[in-house]
């Protein structure tokens, strides 16, 4: 009979204090392992509804502003050194690989003068720009050169429809679509692509490009310097509430995880040392009978590293099970499965490691001389 079979025939002996142990471990890990993992889903929904939807980096041609004060009242004055944002600027990002863009949507931007008031122009890539913003409909379809879209208050207010024309500086554009409405500054604009803007406009220059990255800080102070002629501006009021939750989440999964984990150790600790002790003749027997004190302490730590073991493997487990099941039940949002090497190696780690220093914690009952051990009979 080898150490193990020594160390697994002791653990059944005891098979309420193993167990005990093992839901120790189990329990601890597992309400860990699920709140850290609730935390990193919630985090990376966060980030990838950064990266599918809307930009959140705005690049615009920097200017400088000069404002006007009489009597300490500031009013609004003019910008000057209004630099441009060339054709070349959109080059340079999409050939840079240090930056991890997943959508650029540029445009131009400028008024125009039709038969009684001017008309916003905006000229954009389509394809790329319906793809950052998937809240734009189109009824009709999407403009060709000299063609137009129009946004809904523009149809409306001048009972305008696919079919018919607008005209701009003194030509007659056709209506090819139109925007349903979004409530913003769309639905008084004119939509076309590039070439038509720029023909319409005179303006040779983009008047703001946007970004969607997974990285929106990191991506801002690069641009920042990719491009100095450049305003960078990096949209964070629109997730900033979402941020915070997911933040107080993220502090509350940490905070709960610590408390947890120093209530798990003491528990472990007081019940090893406990059981220790309680089999102090036994020890002392093993030791009469030809045991060596290393023996001893390599039945042990068997006995405990196959608790610990099986407390941390059931622990990751179960913790990554719970928000599964829990998930759309009591935070409304599905949680998948996915095998997490770090944190699970993490938790065994840790299981382990608690479970072997209970035992040297302990080393006071197993150095006992074996005739003061069997004293205790």
């Amino acid at each position: 009979m080898t150490l193990t079979d020594i160390a697994i025939q002791n653990l059944r002996r005891r098979k309420g204090k193993t167990t005990f142990l093992v839901l120790t471990f189990v329990l601890v890990i597992s309400i860990t392992v699920a709140l850290n993992t609730l935390a990193k889903s919630m985090h990376d929904d966060l980030q990838k509804s950064l990266t599918q939807y809307g930009a959140n980096v705005v690049i615009t041609p920097k200017s400088e502003h000069f404002t006007l004060s009489y009597g300490g009242l500031s009013v609004p004055g003019v910008n000057y050194e209004v630099k441009q944002l060339n054709y070349d600027s959109l080059a340079r990002i999409k050939s840079n690989p240090d930056l991890a863009v997943s959508g650029i949507a540029p445009k131009i931007i400028g008024s125009v003068t039709g038969a009684k008031k001017r008309y916003l122009i905006i000229g954009v890539d389509f394809p790329n720009e319906l793809k950052m913003k998937p809240w734009w409909q189109i009824n009709g379809r999407q403009p060709g050169d000299q063609e137009v879209i129009i946004g809904s208050g523009i149809a409306s207010k001048e009972n305008l429809g696919i079919g018919s024309t607008l005209a701009l500086n003194h030509q007659n554009y056709p209506i090819v679509g139109i925007m349903e409405e979004t409530g913003g500054s769309e639905d008084n604009g004119v939509f076309t692509n590039f070439s038509t803007s720029r023909a319409l406009t005179g303006i040779d220059s983009w008047s703001m490009i946007e970004l969607n990255t997974a990285q929106p800080n990191k991506t801002a102070a690069y641009l920042s310097e990719l491009l100095p002629e450049a305003k960078v501006a990096e949209i964070s009021q629109l997730v900033q509430g979402a941020k915070e939750s997911v933040d107080r989440f993220s502090n509350f999964s940490l905070i709960t995880s610590i408390v947890l984990g120093v209530i798990g150790v003491l528990i472990v600790f007081v019940t090893t040392y406990g059981n220790i002790n309680d089999r102090v003749a036994e020890l002392g027997i093993l030791q009469a009978i030809g045991f060596r004190r290393r023996h001893i302490y390599s039945i042990l730590i068997r006995e405990i590293v196959l608790v610990s073991l099986s407390g941390g493997v059931l622990g990751y487990l179960s913790g990554e099970l719970t928000p599964i099941l829990l998930g759309p039940i009591a935070f409304q949002k599905t949680v998948s499965f996915q095998f997490n090497p770090l944190i699970a190696l993490t938790a065994i780690s840790a299981s382990l490691l608690v479970g072997i220093v209970s035992i040297f914690l302990a080393r006071r009952a197993i150095s006992l001389n074996p005739l003061e051990a069997l004293s205790y009979i």
